[in-house]
């Protein structure tokens, strides 16, 4: 399995996206068979959470929808900064007893992030692993991506440098990684058991919020000797809100090489910047703006032709 090197800080360069190294990792491939998990299953007693510290967007509710409908049972959870959330999930699983006050209500608890478009059957696609490899698979997570460019996975490796590179290559099975991002994450019970409080950092001492709850939890599972798991197979689209202003416009204008788009003639300015832009980027010549003849109907606006040829 080859992998990526990571980011350091700073802009990330083209020759930061070569892969660097090939790291042997513990690989189960995808089982030929569907597992047919359901919410009545008496051996596998899943729950799941969600971390309310964000508004949920309409497409991550659709899903949410999608997967309580089919019977789930919810860890319920007033309002809370997620860092916190994850800790008192944790607890929840670990205490909550059946009516006899003694047998575990749940084997294993979902965390699924509020900001990310969960697929229906993301219980049962990574509730598979844990009837194939019980005893081996404590944590298993989908394969999620960075919300922002360049959109690298959250699944990361030590080659052995003790730094973290994030993966290039995964297979359609489950691979064993040594970080996990927690945007959609399977965790037995017996993991909370296992290690002791707490489980996700949420005290930032130097007050820039790091190590995150995913490195933390990641780490205590490595000490304690708990492999990590991402399932190749299943991704949960991540969810973001643009900000559209001024910028962006010019931005896009300047991207717009050789497309027609339309201005007004308040925007001489404008195209003076994306010339500037175009010019600036390395384009050796570009062309000049025409005016195309207009209808009434445009009223003050010209369409504007931007564009440059590339040698």
């Amino acid at each position: 399995m080859a992998e990526l090197d990571i980011d350091r800080g700073g802009d990330k360069k083209a020759e930061d996206w070569v892969e660097t190294a090939e790291v042997s990792r513990r690989f189960y491939p995808e089982p030929e068979r569907v597992f047919a998990v359901s919410p009545q299953d008496p051996n596998v007693r899943i729950v799941i959470a969600i971390p309310m510290e964000r508004t949920i967007m309409q497409e991550a509710f659709f899903g949410f929808a999608s997967i309580f409908q089919q019977g789930w049972q919810m860890a319920r959870l007033p309002y809370t900064r997620n860092d916190i959330a994850r800790e008192k999930f944790g607890q929840f699983v670990r205490d909550e007893k059946m009516p006899d006050g003694i047998t575990p209500k749940y084997t294993h608890i979902l965390m699924l992030d509020s900001d990310h478009a969960h697929p229906e059957d993301i219980v049962q696609r990574l509730a598979r692993w844990v009837f194939l490899y019980p005893s081996t698979v404590k944590v298993v997570g989908g394969l999620n991506f960075r919300r922002g460019e360049p959109y690298d996975p959250c699944a990361f490796v030590d080659p052995g440098d003790g730094s973290f590179h994030r993966l290039a290559h995964w297979g359609r099975g489950i691979l064993e990684v040594d970080a996990l991002g927690t945007g959609s994450m399977l965790i037995a019970r017996e993991v909370f058991e296992m290690i002791p409080e707490p489980w996700f950092n949420y005290e930032y001492p130097n007050g820039d919020f790091t190590p995150g709850t995913d490195m933390t939890f990641s780490r205590k599972c490595r000490e304690h000797g708990i492999a990590l798991w991402v399932d190749g197979t299943t991704t949960s689209p991540h969810l973001g809100v643009n900000e559209i202003g001024q910028e962006q416009y010019r931005e896009h204008v300047a991207k717009m090489q050789g497309r027609t788009v339309a201005v007004t003639p308040e925007d001489a300015t404008l195209i003076e910047w994306a010339r500037a832009e175009i010019e600036r980027k390395g384009l050796e010549r570009a062309r000049k703006f025409t005016a195309a003849e207009q209808p009434e109907s445009l009223g003050a606006q010209v369409v504007a032709q931007i564009g440059a040829a590339k040698a």
